[in-house]
């Protein structure tokens, strides 16, 4: 489909996308016939594309217009921008709240709308029941308690990493992490986050956590101040393949654990 075709424009902050491009997935399966545009999908802005053009060609011909206006969103001036362009056009606007901001807060002129609470399941069917009014018959119905469960963890996600974005020093020690990541393999990365998740464990717990990861840990290259040894164990007789043999047990450096955490968020 061309730009042209865009039925449904998404207004959203770009901390939000994923709660933009879960609400994008849903309605197409609800209305395969009808483009929703996402600035944030890749699918929708590809690489050397000229964005604010086409940005505004997919507002101009957006026959209904989706405002996710959470507290995060409504910071943001590129929202309330395109929210403005559609204003005066007579084109449907449904504000879409999430998180903190509900829609009986939502400040003015957006409180001139009848807006939605996307986390609660009832409120999200009257958005698809908004969406048949509008296009017609909906071949694909999203299980609305899920999809609400959905927009609550996304939710979630987006203001963790609006944290992120809000503090410079934070920023800037991810990107120093980011360098320091970049240097291992996948396998090593993967044992990093394995140790994240479980916070200890031996070298042979991280061994059955990786599958297939190829990690000599005798060999590895994850710098000290990520992992650290932090004990050993000697395995029960009979515990093959690792009778009589010391293992380290290594765990996260405690000062590196929130920052690590926080990495990891901000990847999956």
């Amino acid at each position: 489909m061309d730009d042209k075709s865009c039925s449904i424009f998404i207004s959203h902050a770009a901390v939000d996308e994923a709660l933009a491009v879960s609400l994008k997935g849903s309605i197409e399966k609800a209305l395969p016939g009808h483009k929703v545009f996402v600035s944030s999908d890749p699918t929708d802005l590809k690489l050397g594309d000229e964005w604010i053009p086409k940005i505004l060609r997919s507002l101009e011909t957006a026959q209904f217009v989706l405002v996710l206006a959470t507290e995060r969103g409504l910071s943001r001036k590129w929202v309330w921008f395109e929210a403005g362009r559609t204003w005066f056009t007579g084109v449907t606007m449904l504000p879409c709240c999430v998180g903190r901001l509900r829609k009986s807060q939502l400040p003015a002129p957006f409180s001139s709308r009848m807006g939605a609470n996307i986390d609660d399941p009832a409120d999200l069917k009257s958005v698809f029941e908004s969406l048949r009014l509008h296009f017609g018959e909906l071949a694909e119905l999203p299980d609305y308690e899920d999809l609400a469960k959905t927009m609550i963890r996304l939710d979630v996600r987006a203001e963790e990493r609006n944290k992120i974005l809000d503090d410079p020093f934070m920023v800037e020690r991810l990107r120093d992490l980011n360098d320091t990541m970049s240097r291992l393999s996948p396998a090593e990365r993967e044992t990093i986050r394995q140790f994240v998740i479980h916070r200890e464990l031996s070298t042979a717990g991280v061994k059955m956590k990786v599958k297939n990861s190829g990690i000599d840990m005798a060999r590895w290259s994850v710098p000290d101040h990520l992992v650290q040894i932090t004990g050993w164990i000697s395995p029960k007789s009979g515990n093959k393949p690792y009778d009589d043999m010391q293992l380290n047990v290594y765990s996260i450096n405690p000062e590196m654990l929130p920052l690590l955490t926080t990495y990891f968020l901000a990847k999956d």
